[in-house]
């Protein structure tokens, strides 16, 4: 149960590999993270530990942990870990990375690369020093520059504020916060950026993050771009690479230049699972004692890009000029992230490449299924003992199912033909914003799969999220911080309580130490308190009910990550509030019609659910008890002919819907009371589910429609819709025998 899994990727070895993991701790496990110990071989090895969450006692829930192993080429490892009964402290590292504040900026220093993050501009970098050795007179990196909205606009003379976010020995992460300027000194365009530095290595990663937060209401960005611009030129060579199969690379000392288009992707024949990997893309300069060289993360994915490399140097297109201008709506961002790799002038490309892939997929221990069920920091029944295999596949494919949305803000999300075709975007494709929190439901089957591409779909929704769907300007209260619902365009439509989401933003935080995802939990908790102090939100009947059950879902979650008295305190009244509702209506009964106040199976269980979540910080027998009614209540009143929940209980809607979501409360149900007729009527539900199959993509086509590439055609939130529900059921269903049934017949 103990150990780190390192599957098999690369052919090479790898000394000393940067890897991260964290860790999830039951309550009252580790006091002091200083206690865990990880080993090779019975070797203590180097980490870096960093607290990210703590349970109201003070024990550690989440702990960050970076390490440097060594990983063997063509083969996987295993690392063991421990808790250890005193604090004895990591192993020393033969080198590490240290970060000193100075008058002028942060100096940081790998032990081959040193280099300055200055107060003046974000350069990104400047005074690099390879093993002791001045790299250019002169710094070769101008700051990122972009055209937008009119104006030209420059990172590299704006003053930023810097902040060390970690401070090694192993890794140093520095953040950055600035405007973009004109010539003239006008800021214009917020940024961020961020700096990762690793010991012993010579290579960085950087990051820049715009945000539209100025007052208009659409902007046009007609280009972006990085320039590394070396003062010594004469008899310098270059070379490109991209491939996602094998990468081909081109050299020579004439200039060589290549974008990655819609097209491009169009006729790729691609096959690789896009969240976790597409191919690699780099330029190499090299010169007389001294080399760069540039790798941009997940281009492909991100289209349009563009390397241009000759004999002047590297300019690095985030977005290239000859694209057709993209649209920046008030509150939208976009994080890139590039690779500089420094060397000599003579690393052989070979190396170059096989670096540049580590960047695209870098190595990452996978932390066993029994870790997550005995510290289960989730709280629900997430990892039954026995699922059966059929099922286990099924999950996969609903998982690998959906149809992939790929180019600059559109990765990371998925279409939904079913809302297109309804007409919501009135022409255009409606973007699903990930609804039903996707990447909640991949990071708990990553937890319980360990498998790595599941895992990349867990951070590239939730970074879709951060950058495009959370809305980081609006003068409207009730859309500022919030997240946006499905629509056209992501960002068109209105932001309400029943399609925010904040689990799978914790998750994308405890997964990764990047604080953004926290910050942008909290934003999405706070906005959904200015809902809820709106008169229709606080009146039983007056609201859908699944509206204030997302909402106290959000609350939990909060309250029980920041101990907040304010969200805890809106979970208990929105938890009182449901009791109210049932009580005065017997039902949880909302408006629909004019005339009609209907039960919605679908809406009414996630209520239920939700109530089920908030039991994790409060024990209420009248939540009990009324998750209890409210499974009656669907089995008295929602059952239509063949057993199975209809939509709405409407003569017009009473069509065969088994949903998923009322799987859930029946198991709720069967929890509290051990009447086995519940799980019994889950069952149901779920054998009608596998009836009606996956409810994924209908088609691999691909297709361009707008600045997108869309892969397959179908649903795009089944996935993020089930899982959650059917594990819970899996856990009580397999344990009384009734999953069985399901299994393979071989």
């Amino acid at each position: 149960m103990n150990t780190l899994r390192f599957e098999k990727i690369s052919k090479f070895d790898r000394k000393r590999e940067p890897a991260t993991v964290s860790f999830p701790f039951a309550e009252g496990r580790l006091s002091d993270p200083n206690r865990l110990i990880v080993t090779d071989g019975g070797r203590e090895l180097p980490i870096q530990r960093r607290i990210l969450s703590t349970w109201p006692a003070g024990s550690v829930k989440w702990l960050l942990v970076h390490l440097q192993p060594d990983l063997p080429g063509n083969a996987g490892k295993e690392l063991r870990f421990e808790i250890v009964e005193s604090p004895i402290g990591s192993a020393a590292p033969d080198v590490v990375v240290t970060a000193e504040k100075t008058e002028r900026g942060i100096v940081v220093d790998t032990g081959p690369l040193s280099f300055l993050v200055s107060y003046e501009g974000f350069l990104p970098l400047a005074e690099m020093r390879l093993d002791g050795k001045r790299l250019w007179k002169k710094n070769p990196f101008g700051g990122f520059r972009m055209s937008c909205g009119g104006r030209e606009l420059s990172t590299d003379s704006t003053k930023v504020e810097l902040e060390l976010e970690e401070t090694g020995p192993l890794r140093v992460v520095v953040l950055v916060r600035g405007k973009h300027r004109t010539a003239s000194g006008e800021e214009f365009i917020d940024f961020r950026g961020r700096l990762t530095a690793y010991a012993g290595k010579p290579y960085i990663e950087v990051e820049h993050q715009f945000l539209h937060c100025e007052d208009e209401a659409e902007l046009q960005l007609s280009q972006l771009r990085l320039e590394f611009r070396p003062p010594e030129t004469v008899g310098a060579r270059v070379a490109l690479g991209e491939g996602y199969y094998r990468t081909a690379i081109r050299q020579g000392r004439e200039p060589l230049e290549m974008a990655l288009t819609a097209e491009t992707l169009l006729y790729q024949s691609n096959e690789h699972f896009e969240d976790c990997f597409y191919g690699d893309f780099w330029a190499n300069w090299r010169g007389n004692g001294a080399g760069l060289a540039l790798s941009i993360h997940q281009a492909h994915q991100n289209f349009p890009k563009k390397l241009e490399v000759s004999a002047e140097g590297i300019v690095c297109w985030l977005f290239p000029t000859e694209a057709p201008p993209a649209i920046l709506r008030q509150g939208m961002a976009k994080t890139h992230r590039i690779m500089l790799h420094f060397h000599d002038g003579n690393l052989p490309l070979e190396e170059v490449s096989s670096r540049s892939l580590q960047f695209q997929l870098p190595d990452r221990p996978a932390l066993s299924r029994e870790w997550y069920r005995e510290d289960n920091p989730w709280g629900m029944d997430f990892f039954p003992e026995y699922i059966p295999d059929r099922m286990l596949v099924r999950f996969a494919q609903m998982h690998d199912g959906r149809p992939r949305g790929l180019g600059m803000f559109h990765f990371g999300d998925a279409p939904d033909a079913g809302y297109t075709d309804q007409g919501r975007g009135k022409g255009a494709t409606v973007w699903v914003n990930n609804e039903y929190d996707r990447a909640h439901a991949c990071t708990l089957f990553y937890a319980f799969t360990g498998e790595r591409r599941v895992l990349g779909s867990a951070l590239v929704s939730a970074r879709h999220w951060l950058d495009v769907d959370l809305c980081h300007r609006s003068d409207d209260p009730l859309r500022r911080g919030g997240l946006v619902a499905h629509s056209a365009h992501h960002v068109t439509e209105v932001v309400t309580p029943s399609h925010e989401w904040v689990d799978g933003l914790l998750d994308y935080y405890h997964l990764t130490g990047r604080r953004e995802g926290l910050e942008g939990a909290v934003s999405i908790a706070e906005n959904v308190l200015r809902h809820l102090k709106q008169p229709h939100f606080r009146q039983p009947g007056a609201s859908s009910v699944r509206e204030i059950g997302w909402a106290l879902r959000t609350s939990v979650a909060i309250g029980r990550e920041t101990g907040e008295e304010r969200f805890l305190r809106e979970a208990k009244r929105i938890a009182d509030q449901l009791v109210m509702w049932h009580g005065q209506l017997g039902g949880m009964l909302a408006p629909y019609t004019s005339h009609s106040m209907p039960r919605v199976p679908f809406m009414i269980s996630i209520a239920a659910n939700s109530l089920a979540r908030y039991l994790l910080i409060e024990d209420d027998e009248r939540v009990k008890k009324l998750i209890v009614k409210t499974a009656d209540d669907l089995l008295e009143h929602c059952i239509g002919p063949g057993g199975v929940l209809y939509y709405k209980e409407f003569p017009s809607l009473r069509t065969p819907a088994p949903t998923i979501h009322a799987v859930e409360t029946f198991t709720h149900a069967h929890r509290f009371t051990g009447n086995r007729r519940y799980l019994k009527a889950a069952a149901r539900q779920f054998a009608a589910v596998l009836d009606r199959g996956s409810g994924g993509m209908r088609s691999f086509k691909k297709f361009i429609e707008g600045d997108a590439v869309i892969r397959g055609v179908g649903a795009g939130r089944g996935f993020a819709s089930n899982y959650t529900s059917l594990i819970i059921f899996a856990s009580a269903a397999g344990k009384d025998g009734l999953l069985e049934r399901f299994e393979y017949p071989i």
